[in-house]
């Protein structure tokens, strides 16, 4: 039961990060949010498509499989998170390098990829004292 909460919170967290980076890579792919091309400059790409593909392979497809991973209760279901956690604050941190601060989300969403990992590292902890008692 004490494995439960973990589980509950680290699926939530990975649902809402992977939902919201499917969203997201919807709208840069169509360049809904008409973002500045020089935003790009320091990339060799002239448009919005390759990031917002990139979005969904580096972030949405590691989040929603950690969650599936989560909601199905498998054991692989913490390292998963942690790793998915892991590459969003990678992808947070490369964006910051090349594009700088931007918007308050690029916060937020670093926020999530800690609280991932770190939801992920709660449930592996209370699997093993589970298992332990």
């Amino acid at each position: 039961m004490k494995a439960l909460v973990p589980r509950t919170v680290l699926a939530a967290l990975e649902l809402f990060t992977g939902i919201g980076a499917v969203y997201g890579a919807a709208m840069l792919v169509t360049d809904a949010w008409h973002l500045p091309s020089e935003y790009l400059d320091p990339l060799p790409v002239h448009g919005w498509v390759l990031p917002g593909v990139a979005l969904l392979a580096v972030v949405a497809v590691p989040m929603l499989g950690a969650a599936a991973l989560a909601l199905l209760g498998s054991r692989r279901a913490a390292g998963a998170a942690m790793a998915a956690g892991a590459l969003l604050v990678g992808w947070i941190l490369v964006q910051l390098a090349v594009i700088g601060p931007r918007m308050a989300l690029q916060a937020v969403m670093l926020g999530m990829g800690v609280a991932v990992a770190a939801a992920g590292w709660w449930w592996r902890d209370a699997l093993r004292t589970a298992a332990r008692s």
